[in-house]
């Protein structure tokens, strides 16, 4: 079986093909071998001399126009040693992004400050051998001639080591590409390949013209990080630009001149600490106090607090909770019940109840 050989699982238009394979079926003296053939047209997978008779392991791909990108779970994360199968019908580029976590762990949960990985680009028309015991390995390929008019820039760029912050870009929107390749259309496959070409060779042999036309999604990702790395430290007071430009792995400057159209970097951290503090004011499932609210988004100070959230939606949290209990009493009866059943079964109060003890 082929790693890169297909079969359509996608949406019709045959945009978007998967194929999944794992070993955890087979007989654990199978596994090995039928791992090896999986990989074969690529790589040759050796033995190990320490390696358990087990070999656990799960494969996922999804082609998208003429780019292919592939993720693998290893259990245990077994030893691996492979070589690269010089000049294969498979003639293409490779970037490789290797984790290595605990068992107990949700990888694609993790944001990417969490998640720090390699990540290397490689020729399959250039000898390569290594070994490792990664947990989690995401592997984009792309045709030969995906940048043609450059292909000495990338010939010198097998096995480079990459700079941190495109690193960590490309990084963010492999992750991104694992998360969301599951549910993209057929017919945004192929601009989806389209950015993903433009994007890679940026990273890899940045050039004003390959910046220019991979702008919109680079910058689009960007704030995507940016965003999730807030929410996962906004109850921190202390969190600020500094911090965020440290998880991100960007200069203070470049992180900056991202945010200076909208308003700056410390605004963009206050706006998405007020967006949560709002979703959480209108769900009828939050026990919290207005004031425990506010301090679990980052606020110390309550009056602090109310005048920020007034500033940002044009009124106070408290008539934020009013309006959403107001509109909820409205609904009608059994619509109403179900949603107070679903607050009981979640362990919180009844709507009554909570407008009681969730006043300020």
């Amino acid at each position: 079986m082929s790693a890169l050989s297909s079969t359509n699982s996608g949406p019709p238009g045959g945009a978007v093909f998967v194929q999944n394979f794992s070993t955890k079926g087979l007989p654990p003296e199978d596994q090995f071998d039928a791992w090896r053939s999986l990989l074969s047209e690529t790589i040759d997978l050796l033995p190990t001399p320490d390696g358990s008779e087990a070999f656990e392991a799960e494969f996922s791909s999804w082609s998208f126009g003429d780019v292919v990108l592939t993720r693998t779970l290893y259990a245990d994360a077994p030893a691996r040693h492979w070589r690269h199968r010089p000049r294969s019908f498979m003639d293409h580029w490779c970037v490789v992004l290797a984790h290595s976590f605990s068992p107990e762990c949700n990888l694609l949960s993790l944001s990417p400050p969490e998640r720090p990985g390699n990540l290397s680009f490689r020729s399959l028309a250039m000898p390569f051998e290594g070994q490792a015991e990664d947990t989690e390995v995401l592997t984009l390929f792309l045709p030969r001639n995906f940048c043609h008019e450059e292909l000495v820039d990338f010939e010198r760029a097998h096995d480079l080591e990459i700079n941190p912050e495109l690193g960590a870009l490309l990084t963010g929107y492999m992750e991104n590409l694992a998360r969301q390749l599951p549910h993209i259309s057929a017919e945004h496959a192929q601009g989806l390949a389209t950015a993903t070409r433009s994007l890679v060779a940026a990273c890899i042999a940045p050039r004003v013209e390959r910046s220019e036309a991979a702008e919109v999604p680079l910058t689009s990702l960007l704030i995507d990080r940016a965003r999730r790395v807030v929410r996962q430290n906004m109850a921190s007071p202390e969190f600020g630009p500094e911090r965020l430009a440290r998880l991100m792995a960007m200069s203070r400057s470049k992180l900056y001149r991202l945010f200076e159209s909208t308003g700056g970097v410390a605004h963009f951290i206050n706006r998405e600490r007020l967006r949560e503090a709002h979703r959480r004011l209108a769900s009828t499932r939050d026990a919290l106090s207005i004031h425990v609210i506010g301090n679990e988004v980052g606020f110390v100070d309550h009056s602090t607090f109310s005048r920020a959230f007034r500033r940002e939606f044009g009124y106070s949290p408290t008539e934020a909770r009013e309006k959403h209990l107001t509109k909820f009493s409205a609904l009608p009866s059994g619509l109403a019940q179900q949603d107070a059943s679903l607050d009981g079964a979640l362990g919180g109060p009844g709507v009554e109840r909570a407008a009681r003890s969730l006043a300020d």
